[in-house]
């Protein structure tokens, strides 16, 4: 799932992850191997306690649970608890996808973004994810953090040397900055928007909050048991799937939703574009171009992971 978030152009979510998660092990704080288990649930709904396992194992079972409620029930709901990262969302909303349902996830996470207005740390990236079905187009998948970007994106400037773009990210004071050492330091995201259009990032991250948080009891990231937490503090989950062909013709669906898209990719241009792109195009095009080419990371990535195989004692292939 690593290699596959680098494959796709999320390489915040990708390699650069690995010495952080056998950090998490060391520490105690992922545990491998954990129950993963259904602790309520009803015909449509279900609660999970991951065991602080791979957030990665808690998520793809938290799906797996809601496609078969779905199936029986057109909608299942699921909420999981004690999460380590789950890394990138499409993964599992495109579980629910490929069987011809919508596919929702969200979580929370560690707080580095202000609300809008503010200066401090209270809230996380706090990403939602949508994967739609289709017919003849690629369908439309959205992953998306509610912060005006992802916090492993400050990473991976941070570990390439390189400057941010503007109205990203504040120092502690709340003030404008590009240099991404400010991620060690105290330094703020801002919200989706912006600094003009913040408050509908500050909206949604909010939601994502309430049920990924409360909903879960898994923890808001502003509350003193979730900062207490060693390693992040975790993911609280919330996902659906919606059984399409039983609200509806499922290839009637397909048809409108394919006519819709296929209507934007035609529709006119503004000057200085050349095409118009559906969420999903560029993870596609990117994961096309590295199958080809190989993926890229970044020298201080490649030694921390070196560093950890020789710890291990196991062989890099070369």
């Amino acid at each position: 799932l690593l290699v596959e978030a680098n494959l796709t152009g999320f390489d915040s979510h990708g390699m650069i992850r690995l010495p952080i998660y056998a950090r998490g092990i060391k520490m105690g704080a992922v545990k491998p191997g954990a129950e993963v288990k259904i602790v309520e649930e009803t015909p449509s709904t279900a609660v999970i306690d991951g065991g602080w396992n791979f957030g990665q194992v808690v998520a793809k079972y938290a799906m797996s649970v809601c496609i078969e409620k779905a199936r029986n029930s057109v909608v299942g709901l699921v909420t999981a608890r004690n999460s380590q990262h789950a890394g990138r969302l499409n993964t599992y909303a495109e579980m629910a996808m490929a069987q011809d349902m919508i596919g929702i996830a969200s979580v929370n996470s560690a707080s580095y973004v202000a609300p809008f207005g503010g200066k401090s740390k209270q809230l996380g990236t706090n990403p939602l994810c949508f994967a739609i079905p289709s017919g003849e187009e690629p369908p439309m998948v959205l992953d998306m953090a509610t912060s005006v970007w992802a916090r492993g994106k400050i990473m991976v400037h941070l570990a390439r040397g390189e400057e941010l773009p503007e109205g990203i990210f504040m120092d502690p004071e709340g003030n404008p900055t590009t240099d991404p050492s400010w991620y060690t330091k105290g330094g703020v995201l801002r919200n989706l928007g912006g600094e003009i259009a913040g408050y509908k990032g500050f909206g949604l991250s909010l939601l994502v909050e309430i049920l990924t948080g409360a909903l879960t009891e898994g923890g808001v990231s502003n509350s003193e048991e979730y900062r207490s937490r060693p390693f992040y503090g975790g993911n609280g989950i919330f996902m659906m799937a919606i059984d399409v062909g039983r609200l509806t013709d499922l290839d009637a669906f397909k048809k409108r939703v394919d006519n819709l898209l296929e209507s934007f990719k035609s529709s006119s241009l503004a000057p200085g574009y050349d095409e118009i792109l559906i969420p999903g195009d560029p993870e596609r095009r990117k994961k096309a171009k590295r199958l080809k080419e190989g993926i890229f990371i970044e020298d201080k990535t490649w030694n921390d992971i070196t560093a950890l195989a020789k710890e291990l004692n196991v062989k890099i292939p070369v």
